[in-house]
Order: structure tokens, then sequence, then C-alpha cells
């Protein structure tokens, strides 16, 4: 009888058994990396929603901080950001990847806001009730972010002209 106890016990694992237990590591493998990935991917897109905002927010102040009216009544000698003196004179800006500035003309270098993409409009709004054939008493700000060209925060922002 003793024989046949030292038999099974040196008779080894079969190549089923080995299988599922190669089945039953992937997923204990599986259920533990998942969650670790997902939460980086959601950083990231927290990092990219983070830095769109950012850059939206900085352009926006930028626009809000100049005059709705243009101060010397013409636009000769503004031929950049740093002469601009009117909210209209960003009308159109768009700043492609890579080539985001601040105000001062230095480059943004974060790497997340390297695939991005930003825009500024400007333009006479009108309010309901508001006669049309008269000049607008405001102005509509509305700053884009793109990343890889998909549109990730759009800010606007309704401004009074004053009369």
């Amino acid at each position: 009888m003793k024989s046949r106890r030292v038999q099974l016990v040196l008779r080894g694992i079969t190549l089923m058994e080995s299988l599922l237990a190669a089945v039953i590591l992937a997923m204990a493998i599986g259920a533990i990396v998942i969650p670790f990935a997902t939460g980086a991917q959601t950083t990231a897109q927290d990092t990219r929603m983070t830095v769109a905002v950012n850059l939206a927010q900085d352009l926006m102040e930028e626009i809000l901080a100049k005059s709705c009216l243009d101060p010397n009544g013409t636009e000769v000698g503004e031929n950049g950001r740093s002469t601009w003196d009117d909210m209209k004179d960003y009308n159109n800006l768009v700043e492609l990847p890579g080539f985001i500035k601040s105000l001062d003309g230095s480059s943004v270098t974060d790497a997340a806001a390297a695939n991005m993409t930003r825009k500024a409009f400007v333009m006479d709004d009108w309010v309901s009730g508001q006669d049309t054939a008269h000049p607008a008493n405001f102005q509509r700000v509305v700053v884009e972010v793109y990343s890889n060209w998909a549109l990730v925060v759009r800010l606007s922002r309704l401004v009074y002209m004053g009369t």
C-alpha cells in the first residue's frame, strides 16, 4: 500500500492541469492590471482637460483685458498680439499644435499641449429684445481648444460694450 501512495505523489501534473493553472493566472493578472491601466488612461484624460481649460482661460482673460472698442480707431501698426488693443483684433485667431503662445510671445511647452489647437472668435451680438437695426451693445467672445482636432473645451462670454 505504501508504494501506491508514493506513486501518486511522484506522478506530477498533467498538461490539462498546467493549462488550467495558466488560465487562472492570466485571469488574476488581468483583474489586477486592468484597474491600473484604466486609472492611467483617466489620469491622461484629466491632464488633457486641465491643460485645455487653462489654455482657454488664459486666452479668454487676455482678450477680456482689452477694450471693447478700438481706442485709437485704427488697426494701423497692429501686427501681432503684443500690439493688439481691442477685443475684435482676436477674431479668427488660430494657434496650431506646437505654436500656442502666451501673451509675452513665449511658446507653451507643456507636453500635454503638444497636440492642441486654440481658436478665438469675437463678434457683435444682440440680446433678445434689442433692435438689430442699431449697433450691437454686446460682443460675444468664444475660445475653443482642440486636442487632435477634437473639441475639448469651449468658453463663451458675452461682454457689454456700453453706449
